[in-house]
């Protein structure tokens, strides 16, 4: 059975660490997922809950929440009915498609889809032929759907792959324009029109890209001969690629002498309006607000009444106008003023044991449809408070012998619990591909963590034929990532971990750890 949630950890440049989670939709009921990731950080960096409140943590973080790529073959986008190009020809098939509205809607709908099915198949299938250049194994079976989803790696000589890639990205995309072509004999419009060409630009940037990284591949992994041709044949289709660009009058033209500032900008601006069909609008709120005042307020009543009971007391006692009751009135004032904050200090406590720092609301681009909410809380944790589970796996981590078992460590407690309302997805491309799940995607900036580190290179003697050398050393800092999974199927929690080398230049690497290391 496929994992309802799964999550990936990687580097996204030298400062941001990514955090990937999949939710799959469940069919008949809500969808609930509670992720909490603890990040242990060694106490050399100086990180505690001084310098490092929740409120920076949310400036440090970036989100993004987004449908995921319906899953099609390079196949099945040709033959399955709800394939977005399958979709595209049935709507220029139909008349007067131009002059209805929604109709015009779901033509650049398809589009949009289109391109992003193509972005993840092209990158499978380059991944496909990455692994298989360092893992041999059989050959796949006459017939077999080389477009499948399995984990299979290809041959060691990846040229069979290689072609296969070829004829099944380029047959997808000339469909594609065999189809596409029946727009411009047509009156639809302006917008249509021009949101066809932005991702037509956007479809021959992707499928160039794939092929100069098809065109890398080969270089090592392929016989001399094969090479020759395979390198022949994918300049050929590279080269057809930027003439088919200048053809249409499409700026995005890479050049050789030239600092390619309109290119870049381009062509990011094309990813974003191709992929928009895809990104959810996620509005941010404050949980607790409305509790908090009104406990607050109780705190303020309690501390007034406190002042208030102490004033009269002295007032019958001694008189209205004596030195105890002066003194007695600012005596309260004083235990007033600190019942208050005290007060205020264990309501915020006591509704984060209960309450959320923040909650995401999620609904469609253009916010027609509310799909389900996400709620975040951040804070630090004492190591000793951690579930045994999460310290056990913590110690098996590289090198805790002489990191003390994690009790010279900060830990800080990211949660996220996720509601979906599954039924909603159906609605939104009523007939359109079939929506699967949601991608979030949480990229951190680990900068704060850098500003106590060492310097990355060092320097320490060594003697060596009798003599006294320096070698050179790196210095780089551990941070353990360990994430508790949960979903409402009331199956067992899933534990993940990772570890992030860092120096002070920023990310070295990031490596998935066994559960049982």
């Amino acid at each position: 059975m496929a994992e309802s949630i799964r999550q990936r950890v990687l580097a996204h440049d030298r400062f941001q660490v990514e955090l990937k989670h999949y939710y799959r939709l469940q069919p008949d009921r809500k969808s609930q997922y509670r992720i909490t990731t603890y990040i242990f950080l060694p106490q050399s960096l100086g990180i505690n809950s001084e310098v490092y409140s929740p409120r920076e943590f949310y400036r440090r973080i970036q989100n993004y929440v987004r449908l995921r790529t319906p899953q099609f073959t390079l196949h099945e986008l040709r033959t399955v009915e709800r394939s977005p190009l399958v979709q595209l020809l049935h709507t220029l098939e139909e008349d007067g498609w131009e002059r209805d509205g929604l109709k015009r809607a779901r033509v650049i709908t398809s589009l949009k889809f289109l391109r992003a099915v193509l972005k993840s198949r092209i990158d499978r299938r380059l991944r496909r032929m990455r692994v298989g250049a360092l893992h041999p194994i059989p050959a796949p079976a006459p017939g077999a759907d080389t477009g499948a989803d399995a984990d299979t790696n290809g041959a060691a000589d990846i040229g069979p792959e290689v072609e296969r890639f070829i004829e099944d990205v380029t047959g997808a995309v000339d469909h594609f324009r065999s189809i596409a072509r029946r727009l411009e004999d047509t009156a639809a419009g302006e917008q249509v029109m021009q949101d066809y060409r932005l991702t037509d630009e956007s479809i021959s940037l992707l499928l160039e890209e794939g092929l100069l990284a098809a065109y890398s591949l080969v270089h090592g992994h392929t016989a001399a001969e094969e090479k020759a041709r395979l390198h022949g044949l994918l300049s050929q289709l590279i080269e057809r690629e930027g003439d088919y660009r200048r053809g249409q009058g499409y700026p995005s033209q890479l050049l050789p002498n030239s600092d390619n500032e309109a290119f870049l900008f381009r062509s990011a601006a094309l990813k974003k309006f191709t992929s928009s069909v895809l990104y959810l609008s996620a509005s941010v709120q404050q949980e607790g607000r409305t509790l908090e005042q009104l406990l607050f307020a109780g705190v303020a009543g309690i501390s007034m009444i406190f002042a208030t009971v102490i004033a009269f007391y002295f007032q019958a006692r001694f008189g209205t106008f004596t030195l105890p009751v002066f003194a007695a009135l600012v005596v309260g004032y004083m235990f007033k003023d600190r019942i208050k904050e005290v007060g205020r200090l264990l309501s915020t406590r006591l509704l984060r044991n209960y309450l959320f720092d923040r909650r995401i609301i999620l609904k469609t681009s253009d916010h027609s449809h509310e799909l389900g909410h996400l709620r975040e809380k951040v804070g630090f944790v004492p190591f000793d408070e951690l579930p045994e589970a999460v310290r056990t796996l913590r110690r098996q981590g590289e090198a805790t012998e002489l990191e003390g078992d994690g009790q010279q460590e900060s830990v800080v407690a990211y949660t996220k619990e996720v509601s979906l309302l599954s039924q909603k997805f159906e609605s939104i491309y009523p007939g359109g591909p079939l929506l699967a799940g949601v991608s979030d995607i949480l990229r951190l900036d680990i900068r704060p963590f850098l500003y106590k580190m060492a310097d990355p290179v060092q320097r320490k003697p060594m003697l060596r034929k009798g003599r006294v050398v320096m070698v050179r050393c790196k210095k780089v800092y551990h941070l353990h990532l360990v994430s508790v999974i949960r979903d409402s199927n009331g199956v067992e929690p899933r534990y993940i971990s990772s570890l992030l080398t860092l120096n002070r230049k920023g990310i070295v690497r990031v490596t998935s750890l066994p559960a049982g290391q």
